[in-house]
C-alpha cells in the first residue's frame, strides 16, 4: 500500500490497484463531478449515493468483472505524435501531450466488454475537411482509431478501438443509462473553467451535400454543426475487451 499526502488530502494506492481518496481530495472530487440520478439508476448503491470506485490500470484486469457503470479508471499521461490525415484537403494534427485523466465506464456490454469515455475534452478539432459523411471514414475518425489509439496502447492503456460516443448512446430512446443523468452529458476541458461542446460520431444528414455531424452542447443538449468547424472538442470513447 502506498500513501501520499497532497493538498491537504490523503491518496491511498492499494495493492489491489484501487485508488481511494479521503479528506480534502475527496471533497474536491465531489465538487468537480456531482452525480444525481433517478432511483433506478444501476450505479447507485442502496443508500441512493453513487457507488463510484476508481481503479488504477494495474488493477483493471484483476477487478474487470467487478467494474460498474460510473466507475473510473485512472489513465497515465501520454504523447500522441504529429500526424497528417490524407484527403483533398489534408488535416494536420500537431503533437499532443495528453495529461493524466480519468476514464468513466459508461456501458458494460453483454459479452463483458467495457465502454469508456475520457472525463475531459482533450483537444479541439474539425471532424473532416472534405465533406465525408461516414464517421469511420472522416479524418478525425481515422486519426482516433489509428495514431491516437496506438499512443494509448504505447502508454499501457489496453484499448481495442477508439472513436466518439454516438448521438444514440447519449440521447434518444436507447440512451445509455449513464447519460440519462444530464450532468454526465456535459464535458469540460482540463482547466474546468467552462463546459465545452463535443463531437458525436453521428452524421446529421448523410444525404446532404455538405457534411454535418451531431455534437453535445456545453449545456448537454444535442445539436449539429458543419464537419469542418474546428472549435468543437474531442472526448474520445474507447473499448476495453474482457480477456
Amino acid at each position: 500500500m502506498t500513501i501520499r499526502i497532497e493538498n491537504g488530502g490523503i491518496e491511498i494506492i492499494t495493492d489491489a490497484g484501487i485508488e481511494v481518496k479521503t479528506a480534502q481530495a475527496a471533497e474536491e472530487r465531489e465538487q468537480i463531478k456531482p452525480v444525481k440520478a433517478a432511483e433506478n439508476t444501476e450505479y447507485l448503491d442502496e443508500t441512493g449515493e453513487c457507488s463510484q470506485v476508481t481503479y488504477l490500470l494495474k488493477g483493471l484486469i484483476k477487478h474487470f468483472d467487478e467494474m460498474k457503470i460510473g466507475d473510473l479508471v485512472k489513465l497515465p499521461a501520454f504523447t500522441v505524435p504529429a500526424a497528417k490525415m490524407d484527403g483533398e484537403n489534408v488535416m494536420k494534427f500537431e503533437e499532443m501531450n495528453i495529461p493524466s485523466d480519468y476514464a468513466v465506464v459508461v456501458d458494460k456490454k453483454r459479452n463483458g466488454d467495457l465502454v469508456l469515455v475520457f472525463d475531459h475534452c482533450l483537444f479541439e478539432s474539425a471532424m473532416d475537411l472534405n465533406d465525408e459523411t461516414e464517421y469511420e471514414q472522416t479524418q478525425l475518425g481515422q486519426y482516433l482509431n489509428s495514431v491516437f489509439l496506438r499512443a494509448m496502447n504505447d502508454a499501457g492503456i489496453p484499448a481495442e478501438e477508439c472513436g466518439l460516443i454516438s448521438r444514440y448512446e447519449m440521447f434518444g430512446d436507447d440512451v445509455l443509462e449513464y447519460f440519462k443523468v444530464g450532468r454526465n452529458r456535459i464535458a469540460f476541458d482540463f482547466d474546468e473553467d467552462c463546459s465545452r461542446w463535443c463531437w458525436l460520431s453521428t452524421p446529421y444528414d448523410e444525404d446532404a451535400s455538405a457534411a454535418r455531424f451531431c455534437y453535445a452542447s456545453y449545456r448537454g443538449i444535442a445539436y449539429y454543426s458543419g464537419a469542418s468547424i474546428v472549435a468543437a472538442c474531442v472526448r474520445p470513447r474507447f473499448i476495453i475487451q474482457k480477456s
